[in-house]
């Protein structure tokens, strides 16, 4: 979305706290520029779009600062069809970042659910794009005590975090290292190593991450967006929504996850469907690896606009790998909500107790109604951020306490 808004009728409007956190973010945007057009093959920063409040405000004062950038936005099969619709309406010119893979799908390949420890899922969809260059993001000191401690310039690696010119710095230890190495190797000398290409400070995977509103509280992004720059919002936040973000994120709080559930019960009809692929331990077959993909042949994203969720098939072959042991869905869990199951049939309980529960596949002695019951106890785990003998407690063991008749 292109306004028409210059910096000083901006300003203007502004409040005087506003204005100057305003030109602090204008002036970093400008100084970091020459790296970005350096890193970016003259293309300038690559900023990182959601369609919240923060990544509009980002946009909005990258616009107004003139510097030159292009926004992209990820897509992760699990975004709110609310969000997807804003962008396409009102942010025409970002660009759109399919996935080659749904969430529920690498859920089944990695055999791991992503949770609040192991978030598998931003280092597949976010944290690698931008790759290689300068790339705006919208985090604020405020959001969250992880986010307070973070720095307006940072490489995606960790390996620096702070200041714009404490980077230079850092630029210039590694040079120095650099000729170091070269004097040793090859006989450069300290007197010509200042004319040796200056060293990068990203490579690989990384990326250069600025974060110009990082000071910005939630009150400035609002009276930005509203007041300043007059531009419309998704309308999730005018029904009560603070964050937005992929449906069922491990990071939001299990009310907001009990909230999208109801609002979006497919998500979790397709999460149950990949719990019980895990728990067989299964991999799907290539018709099933397009279904999942998240994208159509065409090419066009099935996720908003009337467009279809992914689906998971039942055609599940074995496979030998496993996860990572620390993080799958616990044992215990899914013995636990075998045994809860099979209490209604004590003969078949009997039976798999003398043979021993499962780990993590399934076996033919439970039915498809049983194996159903028990993906949606661990889903209904996975949700309530809760340890497994916490929720157990919760959700089993309380049903048992007999309170004496007075």
């Amino acid at each position: 979305m292109k306004t028409n808004v210059t910096l000083e009728q901006a300003l203007a409007k502004a409040s005087k706290r506003l204005q100057q956190k305003m030109m602090y973010s204008i002036d970093l945007l400008k100084k970091a520029e020459r790296l970005a057009l350096a890193y970016g093959g003259g293309n300038g920063y690559y900023l990182a779009f959601s369609g919240g409040k923060d990544s509009q405000a980002l946009y909005h004062i990258a616009e107004l600062a003139g510097v030159k950038f292009d926004a992209h936005m990820n897509f992760t099969s699990v975004d709110p069809p609310e969000v997807i619709r804003f962008v396409r309406k009102f942010y025409p010119e970002v660009d759109f970042i399919k996935p080659k893979k749904s969430i529920y799908q690498l859920a089944v390949e990695k055999q791991i659910l992503p949770t609040m420890r192991v978030r598998w899922c931003c280092a597949e969809y976010k944290e690698n794009s931008g790759a290689g260059r300068v790339t705006l993001i919208g985090i604020r000191h405020q959001e969250s005590s992880r986010r307070a401690k973070r720095n307006e310039v940072e490489i995606s690696s960790r390996k620096y975090s702070g200041t714009l010119e404490g980077l230079d710095e850092y630029r210039q230890e590694l040079k120095a290292k650099r000729a170091r190495r070269k004097s040793k190797k090859y006989g450069v000398n300290i007197t010509n190593a200042d004319q040796e290409q200056t060293l990068g400070c990203i490579s690989g995977k990384e990326s250069l991450l600025i974060s110009p509103i990082i000071h910005w509280t939630e009150q400035d992004v609002w009276e930005f967006l509203n007041k300043v720059m007059e531009v419309p919002h998704c309308s999730l936040y005018d029904e009560g929504w603070h964050r937005l973000g992929c449906i069922g994120c491990p990071m939001s709080s299990t009310k907001q996850k009990q909230i999208e559930n109801l609002r979006y019960p497919h998500v979790k009809r397709n999460w149950i469907k990949a719990i019980k692929a895990i728990r067989m331990g299964g991999e799907l077959d290539s018709t099933e690896q397009e279904e999942l993909s998240g994208v159509r042949p065409q090419g066009e994203l099935s996720t908003a606009d009337g467009c279809k969720q992914p689906k998971i098939g039942s055609n599940i072959q074995r496979i030998q790998g496993r996860a990572d042991p620390r993080f799958r869905i616990p044992r215990k869990l899914m013995q636990d909500s075998e045994k809860w199951v099979l209490l209604q049939d004590k003969n078949q309980l009997r039976s798999v107790e003398r043979t021993g529960f499962s780990d993590s596949s399934s076996s033919d002695r439970l039915t498809e109604e049983q194996e159903n019951e028990i993906a949606e106890n661990i889903y209904d785990w996975w949700i309530s951020g809760k340890s497994h003998k916490e929720w157990y407690a919760d959700k089993f063991l309380q049903t048992k306490i007999e309170f004496p008749e007075e």
